[in-house]
């Protein structure tokens, strides 16, 4: 969060000030370009009203006197403005030639312009043509001739003089940045700053409490109560708060009652059963006594184990962090010792905070599955940055794919003969999905081609 606020506040600094820099950039621009332009025609206005009827030696001197790093004069006898595009090219020949070797001035104020620049001059991109100088900076009454340079900074002048020549006057000067221009950029650059550091820090201020939030909701997705107090914070948050802790007591108390009515129902139903047992046991026909008794024997022990369940779940078991891959080593070594086949890979020190308790009871129950009915049964825990899976897999007959998604459903077997030989009552996986959400995670099957392999994914966070 902190990262796209820095970002989204810079991104409309830069350009809110990028726009308003572009606008004063070009609008400096053209206000050089006038008063520059400007300058140029009040000066060549002055020039002529002094070497006009002068000497043409002394009118030279003085003309070559008048040139600057960015202007020069000469006199042509003919008008220049039927010269067309050709006139640039006289114009740069004048400008090309450094101030040094016209008035013997320091080289090291040499002002001429480069040849990249006099190219320009002369790629000019549109040849405008002469037109009537019409400006209130030009004072003489001699008529003056203007030929502009399409987007750049310079002008051409013609003006005829009374002896019947014609004064050629050129400005060209390249842009420069404005050193103001660009230090104006410094406060845009510490505006910047400001803005990183204020936004950073309100993002914080805002994630904060966020963070806290989704630390509590992942202890909640383990089985963890914890309430969230924060005592300061904005009012969004603080009711994002007190909402969260209200759903938690919504669905504590909803898991709470559930757990009961299931207690209740498995405790309750052993009554009814005990007397239809002792009334079954009293039929003297074998045929429809041992029948009867059967069915109340599996009813008992589905009573039973829900309730055995319930009572897991009621008590809820407080999680800490352990090893394990210990723990699971350790159920291996146990069903070992009964003579199982069970073989679990050395899987190292991988520390997680779970019950461990529930946690033994659902591998427990998938490694019962699978030497049940495969007589052998592989055990692999693997980790990873966010989560760690135990893999238990075995080469048996598998279930059907179209019933891997039911085998989770309480009481259902996948064979339906309900004999205590091939199998419990059908709450093992039930069991295990339960456990595995308990955490946070979750319990897939898939094929292990022959076999099934079944898998517990527990997060991390």
């Amino acid at each position: 969060m902190v990262g796209q606020v820095v970002i989204l506040l810079l991104t409309v600094l830069i350009v809110g000030q990028g726009v308003g820099f572009l606008l004063s950039w070009s609008g400096r621009k053209e206000a050089l370009r006038v008063a520059a332009q400007s300058e140029f025609i009040s000066r060549t206005a002055s020039l002529v009203q002094v070497v006009d009827g002068m000497a043409p030696d002394l009118r030279r001197d003085v003309l070559l006197a008048s040139a600057t790093s960015h202007t020069r004069y000469w006199v042509t006898p003919d008008d220049p403005r039927g010269l067309g595009r050709t006139w640039y090219v006289d114009a740069r020949e004048y400008l090309l030639e450094p101030l040094s070797g016209i008035i013997n001035a320091d080289p090291a104020t040499d002002g001429a312009l480069d040849e990249d620049a006099q190219r320009r001059i002369v790629e000019s991109k549109t040849f405008v043509g002469w037109s009537d100088l019409d400006s209130p900076l030009w004072t003489n009454p001699t008529g003056a001739s203007v030929l502009p340079f399409e987007g750049q900074i310079g002008l051409g002048l013609a003006v005829p003089l009374a002896d019947g020549t014609w004064l050629n006057a050129i400005f060209y000067k390249r842009y420069q940045a404005d050193m103001e221009l660009l230090r104006s950029l410094l406060p845009t650059l510490v505006t910047a700053v400001l803005l990183c550091v204020v936004g950073a820090l309100s993002a914080r201020w805002i994630a904060n409490p966020l963070r806290l939030l989704t630390e509590a909701a992942g202890a909640v997705g383990r089985g963890e109560p914890k309430e969230v107090h924060l005592e300061r914070g904005p009012r969004d948050i603080l009711e994002l708060q007190d909402a969260f802790n209200r759903m938690q007591e919504r669905l504590h108390r909803f898991v709470e009652d559930r757990t009961l009515m299931l207690a209740a129902l498995g405790h309750d139903l052993r009554t009814p059963m005990t007397a239809l047992r002792l009334r079954a046991e009293m039929l003297e026909d074998p045929a429809l006594r041992e029948p009867i008794i059967a069915t109340l024997d599996e009813m008992t022990r589905m009573a039973e184990t829900t309730l055995s369940f319930a009572k897991n779940e009621a008590t809820a078991e407080q999680t800490r962090l352990v090893d394990l891959g210990a723990l699971v080593e350790s159920l291996c070594d146990d069903l070992a010792m009964l003579g199982h086949d069970v073989t679990c890979s050395d899987t190292g020190t991988i520390t997680l905070r779970c019950r461990p308790d529930a946690l033994r009871r659902a591998v427990r129950n998938l490694l019962e599955n699978a030497l049940r009915y495969a007589g052998h049964a592989r055990v692999t825990v693997r980790e990873s940055d966010r989560q760690v899976e135990i893999v238990v897999e075995d080469s048996g007959p598998g279930i059907p794919a179209d019933q891997l998604a039911r085998v989770f459903e309480p009481f259902y077997r996948v064979e339906q003969s309900r004999s205590a030989a091939t199998g419990g009552v059908g709450l093992g996986l039930a069991i295990v999905r339960a456990v595995a959400r308990q955490h946070g995670g979750e319990v897939t099957l898939r094929p292990n081609a022959p076999g099934l392999s079944a898998c517990i994914v527990l997060p991390r966070d």
